[in-house]
């Protein structure tokens, strides 16, 4: 089974931008329509719209976040509280790990700080994905990375094992379990025929 980590990558090569890599590798804890959510998210790729501002895996983080701990409710001050604590450990955390949350700076670009400015910005129209552009850009890593991050602030319970995951584990139980009442027919053999009480049981056998 893919980890949320290789999914969320495969979806940034399939074709979705790098926000809606990461929401559709944790769509399951949304809570909401996938499609829906899916549009929703969209205007975080490429910095915010490609203007390079907050990176979209960042985004997509606190976007989870906010299903994960958001309160709808306006007069919930320790709701809301909740979900900037979370916010700002995610950032703390990616940023740890990369340097930054900022697409501009990720990407090695022109610092500036005002590339919502005419003169900065770097197009509407998305890049050609070729082998070329995921080779030149770090995004791929930086998806990984968000979920990296997600699941160490937002840990999943662990699933148990499937069956197919010890077989031999139940295959040694299945033995086990089958010679129960071999052993126990034994053992009522060497009672003598007056301890019937002592007896096991025949539904037993």
């Amino acid at each position: 089974m893919e980890s949320r980590r290789e999914q969320a990558m495969k979806n940034f090569r399939e074709g979705y931008n790098c926000t809606q890599a990461v929401i559709l590798a944790h769509s399951d804890m949304l809570g909401v329509d996938t499609e829906q959510a899916l549009k929703l998210c969209q205007s975080f790729g490429g910095g915010m719209g490609r203007l390079r501002q907050v990176c979209g895996t960042v985004s997509a983080m606190f976007f989870i976040a906010g299903a994960l701990t958001g309160s709808a409710d306006p007069k919930d001050p320790q709701g809301k509280k909740r979900n900037y604590d979370a916010v700002q450990r995610l950032a703390a955390a990616f940023e740890a790990k990369n340097g930054s949350i900022v697409c501009r700076e990720l990407l090695g670009l022109d610092k500036k700080k005002s590339s919502v400015s005419e003169e900065y910005r770097t197009g509407s129209t998305p890049e050609p994905r070729t082998e070329e552009y995921y080779k030149k850009r770090p995004c791929l890593n930086l998806i990984g990375d968000a979920c990296d991050v997600l699941a160490e602030i937002f840990p999943e319970p662990a699933s148990p094992a499937s069956f197919s995951a010890c077989p031999s584990l139940i295959y040694s139980s299945l033995i086990v379990i089958s010679c129960i009442p071999c052993h126990l027919s034994t053992i009522n053999s060497y009672l003598p025929e007056e301890s019937d009480r002592y007896r096991i049981p025949h539904y037993f056998l």
